[in-house]
């Protein structure tokens, strides 16, 4: 029976162990409070297995290693069975903290219990309350043995009590899986009480944590994730539609310059203009990546009309390595608009516009250099120097595609603004 005992906890371990490491490479579980309550779960079940091991392996081994082990890990496995529990209870309060708050008395009484369960525990070595070990190093209840039984029946009420008195604010499909990490387990310790010798509680709360998980957790994880994709897509709208009036603005500003200097022109930019909207509508609405090819041709646009405006003012200068590869529409447009507006032309002279696109083994780069006026990054831009999308930009590029934005100005030197896209944005 002691082969079977360690077969089941060694299978029960390796998928705790599984579920961990998945549950590490997940960054929202290791950040939000009910990942860390059911990381706490799974990491206590993994210890009590790996303390229930030893108990069956080294029972009536005489060699070094077993006398020190067969105590240690018995203490173990009695110790983490309070925190198992409390972490199950405290997953419960935060399950269900988005619709009622727990009362705090259920954590207060589980805590003690939970202290109370880990000293006697770390004590029953030397005092046998809960275990003795015999001359030939057999494990042997205590005389207090049932206390350890009874603390964490006292647990599973406490989640009982939890689970009932909150019942109208969980649904069928959670109240069964929470009921199954208190029903299985506790059938399967008086089970294990009455036939001493036979091991299954360990399996009972690894099997209800997998359900919890496959049923509640993950679940609830797909929930946040569609919601939170649902507020980026929103705040994206919301920042596309701050730039956009930006754009127009200024490009009809450029129009009603010309319709005073030069109305042939401005009639002949006025039909650009038309084109240019009726050709790139969809991509200035656009939530998703579009190629780069298009978004160039927004900004050629752009710098056609500014320069019948600007005339030799503004110099435009291309250097483009690579445009195999996408981004968010409306990344470059706030970033060129800024180097004219708030560049180049500050000067009387004018100035140049670089825009320059190249890649390494992991990265594509998109600089856009301009040889204006420059400012100070470091102070905060107010009324009198907007720097137009700026912060939008970075947002939708970090959301959207994983990247980066960086700036370097010198005041009366120029500025450069660099974008860094990782290449698992490049287009198929």
């Amino acid at each position: 029976m002691y082969a079977v005992n360690i077969t089941i906890d060694i299978c029960c371990a390796t998928v705790m162990m599984v579920l961990i490491g998945y549950l590490l490479t997940q960054q929202r579980v290791k950040t939000s409070r009910l990942g860390q309550m059911f990381l706490m779960i799974c990491g206590f079940n993994l210890l009590m297995l790996l303390g229930d091991i030893p108990n069956w392996a080294c029972d009536g081994k005489m060699d070094a290693g077993s006398l020190i082990l067969l105590p240690s890990a018995s203490a173990l496995y009695f110790a983490c069975s309070g925190p198992l529990l409390l972490f199950f209870i405290g997953y419960m309060a935060e399950y269900l903290s988005p619709k009622v708050k727990v009362n705090a008395i259920y954590w207060k009484v589980s805590l003690c219990l939970t202290v109370l369960q880990i000293i006697l525990s770390v004590l029953s070595p030397v005092t046998g309350m809960y275990f003795t070990i015999t001359d030939q190093n057999v494990y042997e209840r205590g005389d207090w043995f049932f206390v350890s039984q009874l603390i964490p029946v006292l647990l599973y009420a406490v989640g009982l009590c939890i689970l009932l008195s909150c019942r109208r604010y969980l649904n069928w499909k959670e109240k069964l899986f929470f009921l199954s990490y208190i029903i299985l387990p506790v059938t399967a310790e008086i089970f294990q009480i009455v036939f001493y010798g036979v091991a299954l509680v360990n399996a009972g709360a690894t099997l209800s944590i997998l359900l919890i998980f496959v049923n509640l957790q993950w679940d609830r994880e797909l929930l946040i994730r569609k919601r939170e994709k649902e507020l980026a897509e929103a705040r994206i709208d919301m920042m596309l539609s701050q730039i956009q009036p930006h754009f127009l603005f200024n490009c009809l500003t450029a129009i009603s310059h010309l319709c005073t200097a030069d109305p042939v022109k401005a009639k002949q930019t006025t039909q650009e203009f038309s084109r240019f909207l009726r050709a790139n509508i969809d991509s200035l609405t656009d939530k998703r990546p579009i190629l780069f090819e298009k978004e160039l041709e927004h900004v050629v646009n752009y710098f056609q009309l500014e320069q019948k405006r600007f005339g030799d003012r503004l110099k435009v200068e291309y250097d483009m390595e690579v445009t195999d590869f996408v981004l968010p529409s409306l990344t470059l447009q706030p970033l060129v608009e800024n180097a004219v507006r708030h560049g180049v032309m500050r000067r009387e002279e004018g100035g140049t516009v670089q825009l320059s696109t190249w890649e390494t083994d992991t990265d594509f780069v998109i600089t856009v250099t301009d040889d204006g006026v420059g400012f100070d990054p470091s102070v905060p831009s107010n009324g009198n120097r907007p720097h137009i999308g700026l912060q939008n930009v970075k947002y939708r590029l970090k959301s959207m595609c994983r990247g980066s934005l960086e700036i370097d100005s010198i005041l009366g030197k120029g500025t450069t603004i660099t974008i860094t896209i990782p290449k698992e944005g490049k287009t198929s």
